[in-house]
């Protein structure tokens, strides 16, 4: 029974409230029908035996039948009364459901405003990031082309050089574009005024700066690339471009007295700088033969650092020669001050006697010159008596 309920619970709830009423008061027209008839066939059936009865039957089936009329106006009534009820609780249910459907399509176009903006803002940003990566496209194109010219690329070296040398060194202490050999036309990039021991002295510490750019970037790029085999071939031709150019500066800048016994050979990168000092044999190999130093700009601004402390040291050295020769000088000095010191006090003391030599001596010749009435000053004239008493009194 409940498995035919289901169905039929399912059936009505997908037919319009009307309809539903409608459906439940002709099934209930149809049950009262079939009553009517089940006691019409019972009535028949029995007539036969209670022909007696028959008037009370009819009487029954009169008040039977006002029954039923009532009980059918009744339930129109009520039909009616629930269809309006039932009417006006649909009329709500789809004003409120307008109202939130309404509400949802107001949000909703918040939402997609919202959406909208944050997309406009999104492409915004990915326009200005596309910009600056056409700038920075174009930048490195003009870089590249910069840096294919070897001539370019040496004077980037230079430049990177020489503010490192100005950044530690002070400006006597380095030169630039020293020719060493007079012989030939060739003058290196920078040399250190390093002092020697002489006043006036120095000698100097060659510096030239290398940038096989074209080499390294071969060789990154078979790195990039994986490939084994061409990145030992490009490893070793920059070694061997190296060792030209250590050659080279060897050859052009090295020169004793006049210089260091040694060079420096600058790497303007790092990358650079680690690749050739990926072997040490490769250093120990260039400073053996060709007696160069290879320095980046970590290395390279060390050095200039501990130049510049053997620098301040050898200045205190100076000073400090300078400082005790004046002190020797001034202890010589004090010692012909302290004898003439010694000199002029005697002659004080001495004059100091003679003084009181006179002094005492004075004061005799006082004392003798008071016991004598030399003069008589009773029988002179007023003037003469007082200008007496008055050389008296001084």
């Amino acid at each position: 029974m409940s498995e035919l309920v289901v169905p039929q619970k399912i059936f009505l709830n997908r037919l319009p409230v009307s309809d539903q009423i409608l459906l439940i008061a002709g099934i209930l027209l149809i049950g009262v029908v079939i009553v009517l008839l089940l006691v019409v066939f019972r009535l028949q059936r029995n007539l036969r035996g209670m022909r007696q009865s028959d008037r009370f039957l009819r009487e029954d089936f009169g008040r039977l039948s006002q029954e039923l009329a009532r009980q059918l106006d009744s339930l129109q009534n009520n039909l009616a009364g629930r269809v309006a009820e039932t009417a006006r609780d649909q009329r709500e249910i789809n004003a409120l459901f307008l109202g939130q459907l309404q509400q949802y399509g107001q949000g909703s176009g918040q939402q997609l405003e919202t959406v909208r903006q944050q997309v406009s803002e999104s492409l915004g940003k990915v326009t200005g990031s596309l910009q600056e990566m056409q700038v920075v496209t174009a930048e490195v194109r003009s870089l590249k082309q910069i840096l294919g010219n070897v001539r370019t690329r040496g004077i980037i070296g230079e430049l990177q050089l020489e503010r490192l040398l100005e950044e530690v060194l002070a400006p006597g202490q380095f030169e630039r574009n020293v020719r060493i050999r007079k012989e030939k036309q060739e003058a290196v990039e920078f040399a250190v005024r390093i002092p020697g021991s002489d006043d006036g002295d120095s000698i100097l510490l060659p510096i030239d700066a290398k940038f096989p750019l074209d080499y390294l970037s071969r060789l990154l790029a078979a790195q990039d690339a994986g490939d084994t085999e061409a990145c030992d071939v490009f490893r070793r031709e920059l070694k061997n471009r190296i060792r030209q150019e250590a050659r080279k500066i060897a050859g052009l800048y090295i020169s004793p007295p006049k210089t260091t016994d040694f060079a420096i050979l600058y790497l303007p990168t790092e990358s650079l700088f680690a690749e050739v000092v990926r072997e040490a044999d490769m250093i120990a190999d260039l400073y053996r033969d060709y007696r160069i130093v290879v320095a980046g700009p970590s290395s390279m601004t060390a050095m200039l650092v501990g130049l510049q402390a053997t620098f301040r040291l050898q200045a205190m050295e100076q000073k400090s020669l300078l400082i005790a020769q004046i002190l020797g000088e001034v202890q010589r000095d004090f010692g012909y001050y302290e004898e003439s010191l010694e000199r002029v006090r005697n002659r004080l003391l001495r004059a100091l006697n003679e003084m009181e030599d006179h002094a005492r001596k004075a004061g005799k010749v006082r004392r003798r010159l008071d016991a004598l009435d030399l003069f008589d000053t009773d029988n002179l004239p007023d003037e003469q008596r007082g200008e007496l008493e008055d050389n008296e009194n001084e």
